[in-house]
């Protein structure tokens, strides 16, 4: 694809240009949400959400379970989240660069994500094809196997559903990466003013397609890993990018935290209400119709509270723990059903102190396990990745 830029191979001019704030775009308190997305995640993935597991166990009072199923079922929203993240700053980023240089490098983007996402993502690919030689409860068919390998794991899961596999997580990858290939393709020849067409084209699909799909009495998996009936928190994040730019909202400490917690309590009555995480069950029609939308909603709403938070008093948002945890949340969301499995195999039981046992151990390897892999796997192909940098977005 010749695109008249600089070759691919050559080193984007940024050490050509002096350092400064048109050349960075860098916001911790970003990577803190990214760390919550992830924790969502793993909260859905570990509390049970079940009302009769906490009445034969007898470990809450029955006024409180209704809550605690709710922040269970929601915590999958972190996924929307994490697609409202990453639109948000890639539309940032992107934008950034047109205004510094005067075009996007569409080829040098594409370097950029490759240098990030492919190491990890094809080496847990390689783990989970050979882990069901050691643990028979886990299998990983060669259509999985393709379709992960060719980015569109997504689209296998709408037909087959989930894998029992800890590859699992990795469908939420290909929906990203579809939209990494397309859409600095797009934002180089859309005026600011298209871009809000652009948006308001995304929902539009994105909301066709789910009312065909439900008409259609389509099984949950056909609308929770479907590329176009997800892409709402894609189109939000777009948006806060072209409202806000590089810059924070002007708002109180107080407004965004009544933001944030009126955006979590929305999630909770999500989950509550509508079902959506059903995926073998036909899909509820108002609950999916309403419930997409107000997720994808509540997601740029943290998103907006979280940005530029610490200047007002959030300063908790930068602590470095945090912002570390939030630096390897790409491996934490990968490497947590590993985890897990392997927390299993050491704490099995049906007592909850053996469950709550297996919920820390799998925390905590996932942990261990993701600071490895950025350290000795990510970090070198990060590095090659600055190269490429036009609007550097790492920590100095």
């Amino acid at each position: 694809m010749d695109t008249g830029e600089t070759p691919l191979l050559q080193e984007t001019p940024v050490r050509q240009l002096k350092e400064s704030k048109t050349q960075r775009f860098y916001r911790p308190e970003l990577d803190t949400l990214r760390f919550f997305a992830f924790f969502g995640v793993f909260v859905f993935h570990v509390v049970p959400n079940d009302p009769q597991f906490y009445q034969a166990h007898q470990v809450l009072p029955s006024r409180v379970v209704p809550l605690v199923c709710a922040i269970a079922s929601a915590g999958a929203y972190g996924v929307d989240l994490f697609f409202a993240l990453s639109a948000y700053l890639i539309t940032t980023l992107l934008i950034r660069e047109e205004e510094l240089r005067g075009s996007i490098d569409t080829r040098a983007f594409y370097v950029r994500r490759i240098l990030r996402i492919w190491p990890l993502y094809f080496f847990f690919i390689a783990v989970a094809a050979i882990v069901p030689i050691w643990d028979r409860t886990q299998h990983l068919g060669w259509p999985f196997i393709a379709g992960y390998l060719l980015l569109s794991g997504n689209w296998v899961y709408v037909f087959l559903g989930l894998p029992h596999s800890i590859a699992s997580p990795l469908w939420s990858v290909s929906i990203e990466e579809q939209f990494y290939l397309l859409w600095p393709l797009a934002l180089r020849r859309l005026s600011r003013r298209q871009l809000v067409f652009a948006v308001i084209g995304l929902l539009v699909v994105a909301n066709v397609v789910r009312v065909f799909l439900v008409y259609s009495h389509v099984l949950g998996a056909a609308i929770e890993y479907n590329t176009l009936a997800r892409i709402d928190s894609i189109a939000f994040g777009i948006l806060v990018a072209y409202f806000l730019g590089s810059e924070a909202p002007s708002l109180s400490l107080f407004s965004r935290s009544a933001l944030a917690l009126g955006s979590l309590v929305l999630w909770c009555l999500v989950a509550s209400y509508t079902n959506l995480n059903a995926q073998t069950e036909v899909a509820p029609v108002m609950g999916t119709l309403l419930g997409r939308p107000l997720v994808a909603m509540g997601a740029a709403g943290l998103l907006v509270a979280v940005i530029g938070a610490p200047a007002v008093g959030a300063r908790a948002l930068i602590h470095s723990w945090l912002t570390y945890l939030g630096r390897i949340s790409y491996g934490l969301y990968v490497y947590h059903a590993a985890g897990l499995l392997l927390a299993w195999h050491l704490f099995r039981g049906n007592s909850v102190k053996a469950y709550a046992a297996y919920t820390l151990a799998g925390f905590l390897l996932t942990v261990v396990f993701s600071a490895i892999s950025y350290r000795w796997l990510e970090s070198p192909f990060l590095k090659m990745k600055e190269r490429f940098a036009v609007v550097r977005s790492r920590p100095v």
